[in-house]
Formats: structure tokens, C-alpha cells, sequence
């Protein structure tokens, strides 16, 4: 078990991966030109599905995709053996640390080599069992029943801006900003959210992000106002939002520690046997 663990930890078996990565990445570069449509129903059925339907259909556009989440988790897995065995030999010479500062400084790497294997959970939960709604439409003053959910929208209000100027005419009564106020119903409770273009947000675990809008001119043939929204559920969000803010602390610890060893003062404060200096 031991020779396992080790071989799992192994620089060696990073270099490989790595080198490997690299050549699936190239090859999947070449393989994506003209096959975008392929992938792109991935985030609206999720991995599971996709494997099912594309994946199996064209598998000579696909494999590279598969290979890439075998090295992915293999590179997990040697971070994660890699990154304990020094923080347990850290924590086994702490005696050796006269001051807990430094001590506490010395697992910034160790962080954000864990930060990026819940980064990289967190992508494969959202792949998994993450839920799209990629083109919910709903007129003014109506309402409708998010799928697979108990909540419902109503379209209550529309504020269209459209261009007027001088410099662009060619953009004269053509929609440039939006906002579209909603009241949502979900278990007897009912609430109000602003959506807009790049202004998503969200409710009851859902992510709700404005795609498309009518009318979007001012002169011409009117149409009905509606609004059409993707609505995601992704339950892989939050570890990796996670993961990122530890990434950023442990990244923040070793610029700090990096900035003290520069200074004089840092110079003496952190003078401390060789035993410690070598993590």
C-alpha cells in the first residue's frame, strides 16, 4: 500500500501527466475546429447524458474529452498524496518552528494545492448534476412555471432604453440596455428581482441570466414584449467558489511570507534552523 501511495505522489508521475495534458489539450484543439456543435449541448444536458448521446455518436471527436478527465483526476489524485505527505512531515516538525507565524505561513502552497482539487471537484459536480433551462420565454404580465421546480415567474415590468445620437446613427432606436423587474413565487412567498444584460442573479439555489428580450426596436413592426431566460441549477458552484477564495488565501499567505523574507526586519525575524527551511 505504501509503494502505491508513493507512486501516486511521485514528481514522476506529475511530469508524465503533465506532458500528457499538454499533447490531449493539442490534439483536442485540432479536433474541436469544426465541431463546436458537438460540445455544445454539454452544459444544457449535462455530462451523463451528453456521454450517452454526442459522446457515443462521434466518438472520434470525443475522445480526447475522455482522456482528459482520466489525466485530470489522476493529477488530483497525485496533488492530493503529493501535498499531504508534506503537510503531515510540516505538522510533524512544527518543534522546529520558534514562531507559530512562520509556521502557519509554511502551508500557503498546501492550500492552494487543495483549493484547486476542490476547483476541480467542483467542475466535475457541476458537469454531472447540474439542470438548464436554456430558453424559458415569458410575455409581459404573464407568468410561468420554472421546470422541475415549484416556482413561478411573472413578468411584471419592462424598462427598454434605445440609442439616440448623433455619432452612430446606424444604432438609432435600436435597444442598448434593459431591465426587467420579476416576481417570483416559491412556497407561499413572493419576491422581487431586476434582471438585465450581464446582470444575473439568484434564488433558491437557481442562477437566472437574461438571453434574449423583444422589442428591440423602437419604429417598426412592434411585437409583444417578452423576455427569454436561462435558468441553471448548479449545485458544483459553490465548491468551487470555495475553492477559489482559499486558492486567493493561500496565495495571499505566501506573497506575504515572500514580502517579509525581503525586508531587513522579515531577514531577522525569520532567521530559524535549517530543518525548517527546507519545506
Amino acid at each position: 500500500m505504501k509503494k502505491i501511495w508513493r507512486a501516486l505522489g511521485s514528481i514522476r508521475l506529475t511530469i508524465i501527466v503533465l506532458l500528457l495534458l499538454v499533447c490531449d489539450l493539442a490534439g483536442g484543439y485540432l479536433s474541436l475546429k469544426g465541431s463546436e456543435k458537438i460540445f455544445k449541448p454539454l452544459n444544457d444536458f449535462g455530462l451523463i447524458e451528453w456521454v450517452n448521446t454526442y459522446g457515443r455518436t462521434y466518438p472520434g471527436h470525443t475522445v480526447w474529452f475522455f482522456v482528459l478527465f482520466i489525466l485530470l483526476f489522476l493529477l488530483a489524485v497525485n496533488t492530493f498524496v503529493c501535498t499531504t505527505d508534506r503537510v503531515l512531515v510540516l505538522i510533524e516538525t512544527r518543534k522546529y518552528f520558534t514562531r507559530r507565524l512562520r509556521f502557519f505561513l509554511k502551508f500557503s502552497v498546501h492550500i492552494m494545492h487543495y483549493a484547486l482539487i476542490a476547483i476541480l471537484i467542483g467542475y466535475l459536480v457541476s458537469y454531472l448534476y447540474a439542470r438548464t433551462c436554456s430558453n424559458m420565454v415569458i410575455a409581459l404580465k404573464q407568468d410561468a412555471m420554472i421546470p422541475d421546480t415549484k416556482i413561478k415567474v411573472l413578468l411584471k415590468s419592462m424598462n427598454i432604453d434605445y440609442y439616440q445620437g448623433d455619432r452612430l446613427n446606424f444604432l438609432n432606436d435600436r435597444a442598448c440596455k434593459i431591465s426587467a423587474e420579476l416576481l417570483l413565487t416559491a412556497a407561499g412567498k413572493q419576491t422581487s428581482k431586476t434582471i438585465g444584460l450581464n446582470k444575473p442573479f439568484r434564488f433558491d439555489d437557481l442562477s437566472f441570466h437574461l438571453n434574449d428580450f423583444a422589442p428591440r426596436y423602437k419604429s417598426g413592426m412592434q411585437r409583444q414584449p417578452y423576455i427569454s431566460l436561462i435558468i441553471k441549477k448548479d449545485p458544483g458552484m459553490k465548491l468551487y467558489f470555495a475553492g477559489t477564495l482559499f486558492f486567493l488565501a493561500g496565495l495571499l499567505m505566501y506573497l506575504y511570507q515572500w514580502f517579509l523574507l525581503q525586508s531587513k526586519k522579515g531577514g531577522k525575524m525569520w532567521e530559524e534552523s535549517i530543518a525548517a527551511d527546507h519545506y
